[in-house]
């Protein structure tokens, strides 16, 4: 029984890892599968559906990027960081709100949670696309010893 606990807090807490490292890739996937889902009802197939979808997610996701490092405006560059961060919000705060319901009951709290979650999960999804350098590890610094210090 107890393995079980262990093995549960562990799902969860990858879970959550997942949530927030894929948060940024809410926008070119809801694109994707809504472009998939448009030329599947237009009966193009599901091969063309499929690759059709995969295309537009990943030409969001690197036009989106390109323009992030390319534009010089800050007006423009939080727009663009915004497109992408408000479908991370809007996905993290629907995340939140399903696992609290489990153990919450619905509420004034079960409300403010979820909020909070969104926007935590949105401001992550900016920093990840808007500084992806601050994202990854940094190299550590290396020790020099006392002899060649001079």
């Amino acid at each position: 029984m107890t393995i079980f606990l262990v093995l549960g807090l562990f799902a969860g807490l990858y879970m959550i890892w997942l949530l927030f490292s894929l948060a940024v890739y809410a926008l070119p996937v809801g694109a994707g599968i809504a472009l998939a889902l448009w030329l599947h009802d237009h009966s193009y197939g599901y091969p063309v559906a499929i690759l059709g979808g995969l295309g537009v997610g990943m030409a969001v996701l690197i036009v989106g990027q390109f323009l992030l490092s390319v534009v010089c405006s800050p007006a423009i560059r939080m727009m663009i960081g915004l497109l992408f961060a408000v479908p991370a919000g809007v996905a993290g705060y629907h995340a939140v709100e399903a696992v609290l319901q489990l153990a919450i009951d619905a509420g004034p709290l079960l409300s403010a949670l979820s909020w909070a979650g969104g926007l935590v999960i949105a401001a992550t999804a900016w920093k990840r696309l808007a500084c992806p350098a601050l994202t990854e590890a940094a190299p550590q610094p290396y020790s020099r010893s006392i002899a060649s210090a001079d």
